[in-house]
């Protein structure tokens, strides 16, 4: 069987981010969606696993209760940040 090698905390970072931004009153357009996460992972460590395909899914849920703390904190940063300069004209 093959193995996958993933990065949990990408799952975890994008499973926030979108809500945490509309919460925040943060534009949710392809660019600063794409920069609060890019900006939030690379703050936050990152938690590579090697995995089968089936057990990826259980391994996220783990992950992602484990690391919140810290990947709430790098999205919210990142949200101050990109709405501070966006990279897109007022609309």
């Amino acid at each position: 069987m093959a193995l996958e090698y993933k990065n949990l905390m990408e799952d975890v970072v994008v499973q926030n981010a979108i809500t945490m931004m509309k919460v925040r009153g943060c534009c949710t357009c392809d660019a600063c969606t794409s920069d609060v996460v890019a900006y939030a992972l690379n703050h936050v460590p990152p938690r590579y696993v090697a995995t089968r395909k089936g057990q990826m899914l259980a391994k996220i849920s783990n992950y992602a209760l484990q690391y919140k703390a810290d990947v709430v904190a790098a999205v919210c940063e990142a949200i101050d940040v990109v709405k501070e300069s966006p990279r897109h004209d007022d609309r």
